[in-house]
């Protein structure tokens, strides 16, 4: 049977609020595997010779070391800012501490790779009009109880940029997301007003760490209020599709409830995907990125 791709009223709503839900779409069955899964590779990470690289969304203060950097074609783990104390130290349990799991789950991982790569999600691709869609990133988003770190309004093109903004994600919710663990909220149709006026780049285009720069001639979109924002409901099972322009963020998970959701995003293979860039896909023999194609 022929997956179907979505619905002429779906397309209109994900143009016109820049993202959509589409409850159900991964069974019990799946989103407890992958639940499992995630916890799995939770308690099996080695952390003895782990650098301790922890994950932040603040600008002043992103991720940007080696371990992060060459994390394009790997699984690697990464904590939350507040799983330490002031010296150094872990204070709960490590499958407790992280904030995600990235970037090549949907190569390396045999689970995630089927919520990844199959038909239903190439259809879903080709009724947004994507051409030749790129998966470059899929991460793990844990949330933890207590500590899970607060996201800010951002746009995801911003950081997995293509010229023109071509980005979107594929979020997969795990766990039932309430206001009280940490659920996403959008400023609907921002997608339309908001400008990628700045990006993610590798500093200095080395390995040294990351930096944002403007974007020439691209206005900064103005900050929107908090009363803008929308927090949908979104049971475990639900697909979000957000557009890369989007608006959107995530308060801290102060509950004692995790929030696992599994995310990948993808890119027009049709547009640049230059070298600034903070994630850098590994070349093939051939000689170029070895992105994985949604179509292939």
């Amino acid at each position: 049977m022929v997956a179907s791709g979505l619905t002429p009223e779906q397309i209109e709503q994900f143009e016109t609020n820049g993202y959509l839900l589409l409850p159900g779409e991964l069974s019990p069955e799946r989103v407890k595997t992958l639940y499992n899964e995630t916890s799995r590779l939770l308690q099996d990470f080695p952390i003895a010779d782990h650098p301790l690289t922890k994950f932040s969304t603040d600008e002043t203060a992103h991720v940007g070391d080696d371990y992060f950097l060459t994390s394009s074609d790997k699984v690697r783990f990464f904590f939350e800012q507040d799983a330490f104390n002031d010296e150094g130290e872990l204070t709960c349990p490590k499958e407790r501490a992280i904030n995600k799991i990235g970037h090549a789950l949907h190569n390396l991982n045999d689970e995630f790779l089927a919520d990844t790569i199959n038909d239903r999600n190439r259809a879903i691709a080709q009724s947004i009009g994507f051409k030749d869609p790129l998966v470059l990133q899929s991460m793990i988003i844990c949330k933890q109880p207590e500590i899970g770190g607060k996201v800010p309004s951002h746009q995801d093109s911003v950081f997995l940029y293509t010229d023109p903004p071509s980005a979107v994600g594929y979020w997969y919710a795990l766990e039932d997301c309430t206001a009280e663990n940490g659920a996403l909220s959008f400023v609907p149709g921002s997608h339309k007003w908001a400008n990628i006026s700045k990006r993610m780049i590798r500093a200095d285009g080395t390995k040294a760490g990351t930096t944002f720069i403007q974007i020439q001639g691209v206005e900064p979109p103005r900050e929107p209020e908090d009363g803008e924002f929308v927090m949908p409901t979104c049971p475990a099972g639900t697909l979000v599709l957000i557009h890369g322009s989007l608006l959107h963020k995530s308060e801290t998970n102060k509950s004692q409830k995790s929030r696992y959701a599994y995310t990948f995003h993808m890119i027009e293979g049709e547009y640049e995907y230059d070298n600034l860039n903070w994630l850098q896909v590994p070349p093939t023999e051939e000689g170029g990125a070895n992105f994985t194609h949604l179509y292939a």
